[in-house]
């Protein structure tokens, strides 16, 4: 088996960011706060070595193994990911907000089936029944993080609930990284992109290589402290309500 230029320098790029990104996890602490998405960045790393050893000194079959495997906890990890987004955004004190629990049990199971459905409904451009597995497979998970995020954001949004920074920040790469995964996983599907397989997979590792790059910039930057209101501010917003209250009554 060879590889092309490309696809060799995407590889070893993407090996590299998953690195650094991680040293700045484990540096700054911030696996702390984020211990899943800092076992989500180690587990490519990871995997991209086993995928190295297995393309180099493996058979096709063995690659072929190694390959759905990691692909298989990858996508458990992206949901850990987004649930401890959840948690994060959902809670308060360690307690859920009223109301977000509900929400996002109700939509959280609602996204495999939708996701399922979609993959199951699409007509793959491919070769094989195994390029045509892959493909249902990854507009499945595709579909599945990205609705299970967008579950999240709607919930918070109608529980009128704040993000906490990290969190956010987070959440910035990943939609893009999600969104850009679903754009060209429906190319590969439903527009029968197939003589265009390598560069859609290639727009989507670099745009993931990029999300890359962003979360370790942000998540070397310190998290914004908000300084709890002392009594004379909450005094003062007290009085400015109650006048509020007043001129429209």
């Amino acid at each position: 088996m060879n590889l092309t230029k490309m696809a060799t320098f995407l590889w070893a790029a993407g090996f590299v960011l998953n690195a650094a990104l991680l040293s700045v996890l484990l540096y700054k602490r911030r696996y702390r706060v984020l211990p899943w998405f800092t076992l989500f960045i180690a587990g490519g790393c990871a995997y991209t070595i086993a995928l190295f050893l297995g393309f180099r000194f493996g058979s096709k079959h063995l690659y072929a193994i190694i390959y759905w495997a990691c692909d298989f906890i990858d996508l458990l990890l992206q949901v850990a990911v987004v649930l401890e987004i959840a948690k994060i955004v959902l809670q308060r004190s360690g307690r859920w907000v009223e109301g977000a629990r509900l929400r996002l049990t109700i939509m959280g199971a609602s996204a495999p089936v939708i996701a399922g459905v979609m993959a199951l409904l699409m007509k793959p451009a491919a070769e094989t029944r195994l390029d045509e597995i892959y493909a249902r497979g990854s507009l499945f998970a595709t579909m599945l993080v990205f609705l299970l995020f967008v579950a999240v954001v709607t919930a918070s949004f109608q529980l009128g609930l704040g993000w906490r920074n990290f969190a956010m920040r987070v959440s910035y790469g990943l939609v893009v990284w999600v969104c850009v995964g679903f754009l060209t996983d429906t190319l590969h599907s439903y527009w029968r992109t197939l003589g265009h397989f390598s560069l859609l997979e290639n727009v989507h590792i670099v745009v993931f290589q990029i999300v890359t790059i962003f979360w370790g910039i942000a998540l070397w930057s310190p998290e914004m402290v908000i300084t709890p209101a002392n009594d004379g501010e909450k005094t003062s917003l007290e009085t400015l309500r109650r006048r509020l209250e007043y001129g429209q009554r």
